[in-house]
């Protein structure tokens, strides 16, 4: 009988929350991954998240530096991790909550129990801000931004900063879907302070700061909103 009562209770709030007009707060400006940080023990789904993030596309070899741009707690890290060794990964990410040693550590000893035997690889945590990696500079020979780059709020202070970054040979991966420019996407630039740029802005924005395009391709095989858009440049040093 209580049980009920309380069924009747939640049911008549909810019905004059819907006469009244009200709705239940909701995040709607978000950074976060729409697939959230997982933890999967299947190796085929591990594979298909890092071919849906494109990074099949890329080799690592042995005693690379890499660093993730907006890596959150570094699971994109400690699966590459699995199948590819001696690299150092430095997980950077603006969200302090997500983005520390102690979350970092969870996923790694997770991913590192799944692929049976110890990492190679070491993992350092750098928390950013929205001017600056706060990564060592002349340091990597490859920098990664996945899905990242629509929520710089200053791009060419930031990408100046990554440029500094970089060895002089290194590579600069920025990875996401093509933007239109339409009535949202500019309530979300007033909105957030996000730049939500479209490709081409992306694009004239890295060059100017002093990289050259080398290679652009998209990944038609995800669909709808998972088509991305691969660019890769390179840091120009003349």
């Amino acid at each position: 009988m209580r049980a009920t009562r309380k069924v009747l209770l939640c049911l008549y709030l909810l019905a004059s929350l819907i006469i009244l007009g009200c709705q239940p707060t909701v995040e709607t400006h978000s950074m976060q991954p729409t697939e959230g940080y997982p933890f999967t023990k299947d190796i085929d789904e591990i594979k298909d998240l890092l071919k849906s993030k494109c990074l099949d596309t890329i080799s690592f070899e042995s005693g690379e530096v890499i660093a993730d741009i907006g890596a959150g707690n570094g699971y994109i890290e400690a699966m590459l991790a699995m199948f590819n060794d001696s690299l150092t990964f430095y997980i950077q990410d603006i969200d302090t909550s997500v983005c520390n040693e102690s979350e970092v550590a969870k996923v790694f000893k997770f991913y590192e129990e799944v692929n049976g035997k110890p990492f190679t690889s070491k993992f350092l945590t750098v928390n950013g801000s929205d001017t600056d990696t706060n990564l060592p500079d002349d340091t990597f020979d490859k920098i990664l931004m996945l899905w990242t780059y629509s929520y710089l709020k200053e791009p060419v202070k930031f990408i100046n900063d990554i440029k500094e970054n970089l060895k002089d040979d290194g590579l600069f991966y920025v990875i996401n879907p093509g933007i239109e420019e339409t009535d949202y996407t500019k309530s979300l630039r007033e909105e957030t302070g996000w730049n939500v740029s479209i490709l081409e802005k992306q694009i004239d924005d890295i060059i100017n700061c002093g990289f050259n395009l080398v290679r652009i391709a998209r990944n038609y095989n995800e669909g709808n909103y998972n088509e991305p858009v691969i660019m890769i440049f390179r840091k120009n040093n003349y």
